[in-house]
């Protein structure tokens, strides 16, 4: 394969600046008289490449990856040298001295001619949508599906007639060989070797393009019931699916404008968002999410929004996807949708402005794995569950790196299974230390165990109408959020509200075959040591109010560390006036 003149190459190192090309495909920052980033050739997690305006170089001292322009450009878009040198020449203007197509090698047909091959395909393929009578049942199903005629051409969507010799007598036509047509995956041969024929027939065609906007695979989508519903051209020289991500030159600015993408799953999950003008989307192919895929979305943002579809198949790919971007260092949340809505329904019926604010509200990646882990056991009253539950969790939180960050989603998860936070959180301590994934069932303490102050106030008050009247009326249902006791004294309250007295009988009662059976058993067993009365009652009372805004107070400074990390001044001043209201209450109970 011929090179460029010297004088050529010269010309273009010297009109391209390698930071602003650089740019482009990786997130550089300046320190000192360089730029760094994490090195898109490699995973790590502090950045190790380095690029140097003065000498118009780049070196990653991780992975020993280095060279120019031309080289960085070979190792981002796996080209050779030669097509590097048009890659950049064509992306910056710079006119190139005409020459021959390079001879056949050991791939055979030269790249162009498969990449013509394919420009021409998704013209007519586009063409007989919109122009050609046989495109009509087509046309109809995508615009009764909402998409517009401008998004139609800016995708180049596109229709396969299927009499089945279409399309590769149009192309042969047009001088394209047989085996550049086989090698693209656009026809295929017969079992006996005998016969050609279009790979797809009577499909709605969604072009796959390299991020350079090439087209370089079809997804083609049945009308009807035929199956399989979608059909995807095979891998190719031009075309490996587990490095490409749909949508992604369309996407790519929008997705650095919003420093974050919203992955999603089909053709359609993608089109219909960016039309309403969702403009920084990609979608995966499937719901095999690949590592290359995440490390081709890791050149243009570090945080991602994963919106699959809510149907079990969805839910399992949304969980599997999430190791791969914590492996890649990646903020990840979740955009959980209605049930029997994908992002295509979903933005149809919402619009833009509603879907926006819902994609504000999506949660973090360990709320979505704990509350799929509470749906899959169903019965948080089985200490069996709630085991299994927290070691669906754990991998997840032994990889929170910020110690504040973990207790406060270990405080939140134990509540949520009415256990003792503090054991627990020493428990997923001691795991993330030792890199243990999982806990044994006798590790965790017994669930539903009540601290003192609880008890003690249950024993005083149940059946003592004058310490219910006394103490009852100072206390309100978040007095005993989170507790083990916490459904008791909810009934408690609700029966004083009604003007009922409560005794053990009336708790037996209403909680009969419950958890709290074993909580109200314990609670008449043991005999309350004697001098404790209305001081015991406050002071267990007071402590209880104590916990829980020592409790307010961690989730205050967690909050306060994530609003000085993105820099919301806003946030900051509310929580900080939150934060002088708790200290105040917790001041005023100390002194009593």
């Amino acid at each position: 394969m011929p090179f460029y003149p010297d004088g050529v190459l010269d010309e273009i190192r010297n009109s391209v600046n390698i930071v602003s090309l650089i740019s482009e495909f990786v997130a550089l920052r300046k320190r000192g008289k360089n730029w760094v980033a994490r090195c898109p050739f490699h995973t790590e997690k502090t950045p190790s490449f380095n690029v140097s305006e003065e000498k118009q170089i780049f070196m990653c001292f991780g992975c020993q990856v280095g060279g120019d322009i031309f080289k960085f450009i070979m190792q981002i878009e796996h080209l050779t040298f030669p097509e590097s040198v048009r890659f950049i020449a064509e992306r910056y203007g710079i006119p190139l001295p005409a020459r021959p197509d390079p001879p056949e090698g050991d791939h055979g047909l030269p790249t162009d001619t498969l990449r013509k091959a394919m420009a021409a395909a998704a013209e007519e393929y586009h063409r007989l949508l919109t122009q050609a009578p046989e495109g009509a049942g087509a046309l109809d199903y995508l615009e009764g599906r909402g998409v517009s005629a401008e998004t139609m051409r800016r995708f180049q969507l596109g229709y396969s007639p299927d009499n089945g010799h279409f399309l590769l007598e149009h192309l042969q036509s047009r001088g394209f060989r047989l085996d550049a047509l086989l090698e693209c995956g656009l026809v295929k041969r017969s079992e006996d070797g005998m016969r050609h024929y279009d790979a797809f027939r009577g499909r709605i065609m969604f072009p796959i393009t390299d991020i350079r906007g090439r087209v370089i695979a079809f997804g083609g989508r049945a009308l009807g019931d035929h199956q399989p519903k979608y059909l995807n051209s095979p891998e190719s020289r031009l075309y490996n699916k587990s490095r490409n991500l749909f949508g992604l030159s369309h996407s790519r600015q929008g997705i650095q404008r919003a420093d974050c993408a919203i992955l999603v799953e089909g053709y359609m999950d993608f089109i219909i968002p960016f039309q309403y003008g969702i403009e920084n989307l990609v979608a995966s192919l499937g719901t095999s999410l690949t590592a290359q895929q995440v490390k081709l979305l890791g050149r243009y943002t570090r945080e991602v929004i994963v919106s699959y579809d809510p149907d079990s198949a969805g839910q399992a790919a949304t969980q599997r996807s999430l190791e791969l971007f914590l492996e890649e260092d990646f903020r990840v949340r979740v955009f959980p949708l209605p049930e029997g809505q994908d992002p295509d329904a979903f933005i149809r019926r919402v619009g833009a402005e509603k879907y926006r604010e819902r994609l504000g509200k999506s949660v973090s990646y360990l709320d979505f794995v704990f509350e799929n882990a509470v749906r899959s056991q169903g019965n948080l009253d089985n200490p069996k569950s709630k085991i299994q539950i927290i070691n669906s969790v754990l991998p997840y939180l032994a990889r929170v790196p910020h110690a504040v960050e973990r207790s406060e989603y270990v405080f939140r998860f134990a509540r949520r299974l009415r256990i003792e936070d503090q054991q627990l959180l020493a428990e997923v301590k001691r795991a993330a230390k030792n890199r243990k994934l999982e806990l044994r069932r006798e590790s965790l303490p017994q669930a539903g165990a009540m601290r003192l102050a609880e008890k003690r106030l249950l024993q005083l008050v149940v059946g003592n109408r004058e310490l219910q009247r006394q103490f009852l009326p100072l206390c309100s249902a978040g007095d005993f959020e989170g507790l083990a006791a916490e459904r008791i004294f909810g009934f408690l309250l609700d029966e004083f509200a009604a003007g009922r007295e409560v005794d053990f009988d009336a708790l037996h009662r209403r909680f009969a075959a419950e958890p709290e059976q074993a909580m109200l058993a314990q609670l008449q067993m043991e005999e309350v040591p004697e001098g404790h009365t209305e001081e015991t009652a406050q002071r267990s009372l007071d402590a209880l109010r104590t916990m829980r805004l020592e409790l307010r107070k961690q989730q205050i400074s967690t909050r306060i560390a994530e609003a000085e990390r993105i820099r919301d001044d806003e946030m900051l001043n509310r929580l900080f006036r939150e934060r002088v209201l708790v200290d105040r209450e917790l001041v005023s109970l100390s002194r009593g």
